[in-house]
């Protein structure tokens, strides 16, 4: 079947694929203004010139929006635009990818550039509510690209011969700050540093906050740059650090943006306790670590032992919102629970008008509330308070696990609850 043929088909099943979208999330551009909303006006009406007017419109005020991209790629598409249509599929399949309009891009893109490479996985690139962006290779590195990568099996061999010199188990302490995060004091290099810890993240830490805390930064190289729920990208630098918190020392690779605000925190997350489950006391302040090979097999409860997916190093879960099932990852970094605009509109959250004001890598955004009923597994939250926004993906914070206690355990891929 050749190329143009294989577009024409496509153009004609977007009707009915858009239809279902639109009812899925209507009105679910939950950041739009009055030009989103005229766009979507024009596009019902098969306008499509004026529609894309109109998004074209929008997205000079806010460029966060995974729905606006894609109506807008839709437009270029079914006025056979295959530059313009590309171009938005691209930004919306690659910026997002955790998110429906991103998938639903990658597909149409692929179908009309059998050229273009889709992200490898949900989460090539995932966010953490604190405000990180990671790319699959959660561990970062001071090197260039080599012209061959390592396979997953030395990686695994690299991080048992690591692993075979830390203790079998660890722990540590936390405070709950005002916004329920879970504060930690630390060293690096045997300077003290605050930090979040932060399961959705890797190792981030602000350069500004390590100078003044005495480190010496000059080892430190260029690295890859970083995303937060804002979508803004962040150059970073890296450099080995050892980082010692609570019985664990560790020297890991950490990323350093230039500088931070007022509300930035560093972040410790991922990086630090790989190839450890951990287990969370909300109420006691601690959290105990145990190698995976050390964990021994218990009996299973479904009601309290949820399975969970290992995507990047995060721990993704399915739950209910709303009596629908719904897929996040458990963000510890996360004082809230976020759930991305596609998403929230799917489930039925309406926001209630009220609007929250956060900061994090990247810059600063705006939350609207909503109101869910959350079950995982036995454990439930009714009319639980959530924060639609950002830039893809849904994370479940620290306010809705507050005053459980669980454990993440990677070997049994299981979320255990004690009760």
């Amino acid at each position: 079947m050749n190329q143009i043929l294989k577009s024409n088909i496509l153009a004609r099943t977007l009707k009915s694929s858009i239809i279902a979208l639109t009812l899925g999330f209507g009105s679910a551009a939950l950041g739009a203004d009055d030009s989103y909303k005229l766009g979507l006006q024009a596009y019902n009406k098969n306008d499509f010139t004026e529609a894309a007017r109109h998004f074209e419109a929008a997205l000079q005020k806010t460029q966060n929006d995974p729905l606006l991209w894609y109506y807008d790629a839709l437009c270029y598409h079914h006025l056979k635009n295959w530059s313009m249509a590309k171009s938005r599929y691209k930004t919306t399949a690659n910026s997002f990818p955790l998110t429906e309009p991103g998938r639903r891009a990658a597909a149409a893109l692929k179908a009309i550039d059998p050229s273009f490479v889709p992200p490898k996985t949900l989460a090539a690139a995932t966010v953490s509510a604190q405000g990180e962006r990671q790319p699959s290779n959660t561990q970062a590195t001071n090197e260039k690209p080599a012209d061959s990568k390592p396979t997953a099996s030395a990686d695994d061999a690299a991080l048992d011969q690591e692993l075979a010199g830390l203790p079998d188990s660890a722990h540590f302490y936390f405070k709950k700050s005002q916004q329920g995060h879970m504060e930690v004091d630390l060293m690096v290099n045997g300077h003290p540093v605050k930090a979040i810890f932060d399961t959705g993240a890797s190792a981030l830490f602000y350069k500004d906050q390590l100078k003044e805390a005495g480190l010496d930064l000059n080892r430190a190289k260029a690295g890859k740059g970083t995303r937060g729920w804002a979508g803004v990208e962040v150059s970073t630098e890296v450099m080995p650090a050892q980082i010692k918190l609570g019985t664990l020392t560790r020297t890991i690779n950490i990323k350093m943006p230039e500088s931070s605000n007022s509300l930035s925190t560093n972040l410790i997350g991922q990086d630090f306790i790989k190839g450890y489950q951990y287990e969370i006391d909300d109420k006691g302040g601690r959290v105990d670590l145990k190698k995976k090979l050390a964990a021994k097999q218990e009996k299973l409860n479904p009601l309290y032992d949820i399975p969970i997916e290992i995507i990047a190093g995060k721990e993704f879960i399915v739950f209910t919102v709303n009596s629908q099932y719904a897929k996040a990852f458990i963000d510890t970094g996360a004082s809230n629970t976020i759930f991305d605009a596609f998403s929230a509109a799917r489930f039925g959250a309406v926001p209630t008008g009220e609007v929250v004001h956060m900061s994090g890598v990247g810059g600063d955004l705006t939350m609207k509330r909503a109101y869910v009923n959350i079950r995982i597994g036995g454990m439930y939250r009714d009319n639980f308070p959530i924060l639609i926004g950002g830039s893809g993906a849904c994370a479940l914070g620290q306010d809705l696990m507050e005053g459980w206690k669980y454990k993440v355990d990677r070997e049994n891929k299981l979320l255990r609850f004690f009760h």
